[in-house]
């Protein structure tokens, strides 16, 4: 079974850049609060936009949200954002830590936006709390750059991630969104304090962390009220009891793809071509990790650029074995198949397990104006 033909493309998620001003303890970038050792510095330009566009002409959404940049940091992101402002009728969605650049950067992206799409300012508390989780991050140039932008008729949602240094702030943050003139508010409960750990060692509870940054040490902890936990936590227990462990769980749990049915896909800023966002960092992460394996296992098997529209066209990257046949198959197959069965996949798209932030109960959004 094909995964998508280049005109069944409606939905492409876009990881521009490596760059990013901040070192978010969760985030696959930040080792011991410093960027991951041998992260390459790259990110997409114009015609790398031009290209995609040109093979998918069915396109009608675009988002920039990604595994491992921040898209506003980019000095190529605003002529790409342009281009496609310019050149598709898509939506368009940008997800942004917003503690960069001045309120006049923010006033021209309301005005380009205006009427094509919404930015998502994650923002994770107040401004004694933001700072913990988006390590670096300055509250008050958030507040003024979304600010800035719904001034100028930019819609925007406030996206909050709980933890439990931020959780008894939720309630003030909706109220300052609500004045301040955002459209939307989310909730998001992450699953992050589930890892790799957990998925290697047996272990059948999820743990607070310990952070480490450039300026301190501390626990990064999970809510206290239970109704602001992710539901990762109580379904790996399940899985544990359920499966044994998380190998015999991904080889065994069906899938039911969040992507395929949608006509999404994903580019990263090495200009490769992934099913989605899970299966696209896992050949970035950082040690010993499951993911980086079977990534590594694809490359051996298939060869480093086969994903890769540097050396590939669209086209040619769809029709390549892997998005023509062996994906979709190897949903059938277990993680020590030929093709493995991706442990993102299991994860992410498996019965018993919600991982995304963004999806089922992780996600609870709060409309605050009447439009």
């Amino acid at each position: 079974m094909h995964y998508l033909k280049p005109h069944e493309i409606k939905y492409l998620q876009i990881d521009h850049n490596s760059t990013c001003n901040l070192r978010c303890p969760q985030c696959a970038r930040t080792v011991d609060g410093q960027t991951m050792p041998g992260l390459a510095m790259q990110e997409l330009d114009v015609h790398h936009y031009k290209e995609f566009i040109l093979g998918a002409p069915n396109l009608n959404f675009i988002m920039w949200c990604g595994n491992y940049g921040e898209v506003i940091v980019s000095p190529t992101f605003i002529n790409c954002l342009q281009h496609v402002v310019e050149n598709t009728s898509a939506k368009l969605v940008i997800a942004t830590n917003s503690s960069a650049r001045d309120k006049s950067w923010w006033k021209e992206l309301g005005l380009l936006l205006k009427g094509r799409g919404k930015v998502n300012f994650s923002i994770d508390g107040l401004e004694e709390t933001n700072h913990m989780y988006r390590v670096n991050a300055n509250f008050e140039k958030c507040m003024e750059n979304a600010q800035a932008f719904i001034d100028a008729g930019g819609i925007a949602r406030w996206d909050y991630l709980v933890f439990g240094h931020n959780e008894h702030q939720v309630d003030q943050a909706i109220e300052r969104a609500r004045k301040m003139g955002f459209r939307d508010f989310a909730i998001k409960l992450t699953n992050r304090f589930v890892n790799d750990e957990q998925y290697t060692n047996k272990k059948s509870s999820a743990e607070n962390q310990n952070v480490v940054t450039r300026k301190s040490k501390y626990t990064l902890e999970m809510p206290r009220d239970e109704s602001l936990i992710g539901s990762g936590k109580n379904q790996n227990q399940l899985i544990m009891e359920k499966f044994g462990n998380w190998k015999n769980y991904v080889d065994q749990t069906p899938i039911s793809c969040k992507w395929k049915p949608n006509g999404q896909i994903f580019l990263d800023f090495e200009n490769r071509v992934w099913p989605c966002t899970w299966t696209a960092s896992g050949y970035l992460h950082y040690g010993d990790n499951t993911q980086k394996k079977q990534a590594n296992q694809l490359f051996d098997l298939y060869g480093r650029n086969f994903n890769s529209l540097n050396e590939h066209s669209l086209a040619e990257v769809l029709a390549h074995d892997y998005f023509a046949k062996d994906f979709c198959k190897s949903w059938e197959g277990t993680q020590d198949s030929k093709v493995p069965k991706l442990f993102a996949c299991g994860r992410t798209c498996g019965t018993d397990y919600n991982f995304s932030s963004a999806h089922g109960t992780n996600r609870r959004i709060l409309e605050l104006q009447n439009v």
